[in-house]
């Protein structure tokens, strides 16, 4: 928990400290925070633990974030920055182990808090399609039944974000955002997330 936290916060520090850089660099003023609130469908690929191959349900996630928004600092953008909090859940579907495949109860419960930074393009454009990554953690919280028995298990991991959408600016505070999101981590297996995420922002 202690590596996680220390690589969180270099990471967020490292954002700012480039966001201040190219504000510095005469373009003072253009900088605004923004707030967005989102829904998404998320997909997870098959785990595998231990020769047991588990396949889950496509579930949900509620997404809120705090951010920075640089504005068109670029002949090709702008940069934006921000701290991010999910809830993602994922019923159970499946277990297969040596070619047997039993039906499973349960769920995969994911809170996961990143830093993210993007690039969007297009300046000045209505419709802006963007590029992001970020690091962060996942709490992950596993429950399993089968049979009239049930387990569960839980633990803290590092996670890593790849996105790629657009957002459409209805105007000048709000956005329309549709995205692909992968977020991935390990526990016992890797967990590979897969969401497709509509969201609205606010720009201050």
């Amino acid at each position: 928990m202690k590596n996680l936290a220390t690589i969180g916060a270099c990471a967020a520090f490292s954002m700012v400290a480039f966001t201040g850089a190219a504000l510095a660099d005469g373009h003072e003023g253009k900088g605004r925070m923004y707030v967005s609130g989102g829904i998404g469908y998320n997909m997870i690929d098959d785990v595998d633990v231990g020769g047991v191959s588990y396949e889950m349900d496509d579930g949900y996630s509620i997404i809120g974030a705090l951010g920075y928004d640089t504005g068109d600092i670029t002949s090709y953008g702008k940069f934006r920055i921000e701290a991010e909090v999910s809830y993602t859940e994922n019923d159970n579907d499946s277990a297969s182990a040596g070619g047997v495949t039993v039906p499973l109860g349960g769920t995969l419960e994911q809170t996961t808090v990143l830093v993210n930074g993007y690039v969007d393009f297009v300046p000045g454009g209505t419709l802006r399609p963007y590029l992001g990554v970020g690091l962060g953690f996942i709490d992950g919280d596993h429950s399993v039944s089968v049979g009239g028995f049930s387990g569960s298990g839980s633990g803290t991991e590092f996670a890593y974000r790849g996105a790629a959408g657009v957002t459409w600016h209805l105007d000048d505070n709000w956005g329309l955002d549709l995205g692909y999101r992968y977020t991935g981590w390990e526990a016992s297996g890797d967990v590979d997330n897969h969401a497709l995420v509509t969201s609205i922002r606010y720009t201050f």
